[in-house]
């Protein structure tokens, strides 16, 4: 096959991966992409998506998109500059950096991504903060886990949190149980009984008086 028919195949095989019957003309302009077909892999830079059906597994892998979808099974974010609008998503993975995300909520947040801001309307079940400089905001996140360093994590209501990084900014309205095993780290609970554990150094820990 000569080279020319075989971009034209490798070309003719990402629209279909995709669900589209042609290439974007203009950036500004929304992509449509069927999630029939799973997994869904955005690769174009540069593009605004919108996507519709049943999604399972979406990944995307290209730099300044833009990705409003509906209700996911997984979620693989990587790249850099990237903006998604979702709903309800089981499980979601971001890598890359300087991202923008928000959901209503997420079973499983697994964050390794300097810049990135994610914003989620209500609950995270589990969180897990790794690498580096990410925001996340929630109404709840039950059980937090912080590995990572100057991650910065902001929500109303926690089970429990163990934040085994440095120099991470942990913030609760309430919180049941938190663990401190990393240094310099920065952790408040404004209200409510908090038992506490503080095994690292120079951290900075205050939780409501006990009544």
């Amino acid at each position: 096959m000569s080279p020319a028919r075989r971009l034209a195949a490798l070309g003719a095989s990402l629209l279909v991966a995709l669900g589209l019957t042609s290439a974007p003309a203009e950036a500004g302009l929304p992509v449509p992409v069927n999630c029939a077909q799973s997994p869904v892999e955005l690769r174009w830079d540069d593009v605004t998506y919108d996507l519709n059906g049943t999604c399972g597994v979406v990944k995307v892998l290209a730099d300044d998109v833009t990705v409003q979808m509906p209700t996911a099974t997984r979620l693989v974010v990587r790249g850099h500059r990237n903006t998604v609008v979702a709903k309800t998503i089981g499980s979601v993975v971001v890598h890359g950096g300087g991202h923008d995300l928000s959901t209503p909520s997420v079973r499983t947040l697994k964050v390794a991504s300097p810049g990135t801001r994610l914003a989620v309307e209500g609950l995270v079940e589990h969180a897990r903060l790794g690498g580096r400089g990410a925001t996340v905001t929630a109404e709840r996140v039950l059980t937090l886990r912080a590995p990572g360093r100057h991650n910065t994590l902001r929500a109303d209501r926690g089970v429990d949190a163990s934040v085994g990084g440095d120099a991470n900014t942990v913030r609760y309205l309430r919180l049941d149980a938190l663990v401190v095993t990393g240094d310099d780290n920065s952790v408040r609970v404004r209200r409510g009984e908090t038992d506490v554990r503080n095994d690292g150094r120079d951290n900075r820990i205050t939780v409501a008086r006990r009544g």
